[in-house]
């Protein structure tokens, strides 16, 4: 029996007091890590830690965030609601960069070093980048570790990504222990279950499953109980459309309920599966219907595959604002400069982003212009990033 099994049908072990500090476990011995500089100074401006670090995130200078963030665990800056904010946002950034050593050593740093008390959000980080790099026993030991110290309690995002890791795998076993081991049932989590099924080509496997939680036992929560049958349809959809067999998947979306299609979480699984295998008139329709509550997701979905709807034009002027730079980038991947340029002056001047735009939407402007040739507009567009995180920088670095 694993040692996953044992810990998940002992639950008593799981309560064991906590008799010393215990380190958290890192995947890799703490001598190889990077050893990473402390800010050596900051001036005395009453500007938070805070800022500086989410400051300095924000444009992209990593290395300087790293260094800022070291002082948050040490008393003369450390500050209740925001220590770990501080500490999880420059680990979340390294992650996203894939700096994944780098993360690590701060997670090291901050939680065993300092002996910072982290939350969950802090060890999804890790478990999530162990997973990333294919190290899913090294990701189990972190999470086996938490059970065990009791400190902290696994939520349904750690479960859905050791699901996940697992099923990439192909270690079922372990997958359905750990999804049986949850206080409470997750749609997302036994979604991840389904599909790995289905990828597999387990297809009666993945029935049982879905008519278990379908049926008048189920233990889905009713308010999550059509949302997730939706999903679970999409899997099923997806598989059949996979299999040439386009008449059972249509069947299966013919039976979703107009209701569920207009939720941006089961409707962005339907238009995906849609786009995916070349449904486009459904998929048109369907955008259409959603257009009102979209966001950033379905619009990635609808302008993922360049031409795919002919000469149909979306409608921009009635998608959210909150999803302008998503169209802002597939737009400049796409070479549709004049639309980006629309969106990204409604950036400037719409109240409800207040931020502007971001680096990365910028760099996308930047990118599209070079991409056509255009390069005094990427000039300018460049000059505008500049000033418009000059004043950032500013109270960084001002004395």
């Amino acid at each position: 029996m694993s040692l996953l099994r044992r810990v998940i049908q002992n639950p008593s072990v799981a309560k064991a007091a906590k008799k010393a500090f215990v380190p958290y476990p890192l995947g890799r011995d703490p001598s190889s890590l990077p050893k990473l500089d402390t800010a050596s100074y900051i001036d005395r401006r009453p500007i938070s830690l805070r800022y500086r670090v989410t400051a300095m995130i924000e444009m992209s200078d990593l290395d300087e965030a790293s260094k800022l963030s070291r002082l948050a665990v040490l008393e003369k800056f450390r500050v209740d609601r925001d220590t770990v904010f501080i500490c999880n946002s420059v680990i979340g950034a390294m992650c996203s960069a894939k700096r994944y050593d780098e993360a690590i050593s701060l997670f090291d740093y901050f939680f065993n070093e300092s002996q910072t008390l982290p939350n969950m959000l802090s060890c999804n980080l890790i478990i999530k980048a162990h997973c990333d790099q294919g190290s899913v026993d090294h990701a189990l030991e972190l999470y086996r570790h938490i059970l065990l110290d009791g400190s902290l309690a696994p939520g349904i995002e750690t479960y859905r990504i050791l699901t996940k890791a697992l099923v990439d795998a192909k270690r079922f076993d372990e997958a359905c222990d750990l999804v049986r081991s949850m206080s409470r049932c997750d749609f997302t989590v036994y979604g991840i279950l389904i599909r790995g099924f289905l990828d597999i080509g387990k297809f009666v496997r993945a029935s049982q499953i879905f008519e278990e939680l379908k049926g008048p036992n189920s233990k889905l929560p009713w308010r999550d109980y059509h949302k997730a049958i939706a999903i679970f349809n999409v899997s099923f959809m997806d598989y059949w459309f996979k299999q040439g067999k386009d008449e059972e998947a249509m069947e299966i979306f013919a039976t979703l309920e107009h209701a569920e299609l207009l939720n941006t979480i089961s409707g962005n699984r339907v238009l995906k599966c849609l786009v995916e295998h070349g449904r486009k008139t459904e998929a048109w329709e369907l955008f259409i219907d959603m257009i009102e509550i979209c966001d950033s997701e379905t619009v990635g979905i609808i302008m993922s595959k360049e031409g795919f709807f002919g000469e149909k034009t979306i409608p921009f002027e009635r998608v959210r604002r909150t999803c302008y730079r998503t169209m802002i980038a597939s737009l400049c991947q796409q070479g549709n400069m004049l639309e980006a340029e629309k969106l990204f002056a409604d950036m400037f001047t719409d109240v409800d982003l207040l931020a502007g735009p971001d680096v990365s939407t910028f760099r996308a402007m930047i990118n599209g212009y070079v991409k056509l040739g255009r390069v005094d507009d990427a000039i300018k567009t460049l000059n505008k990033m500049k000033i418009s995180n000059l004043r950032k920088l500013s109270i960084h670095h001002a004395t």
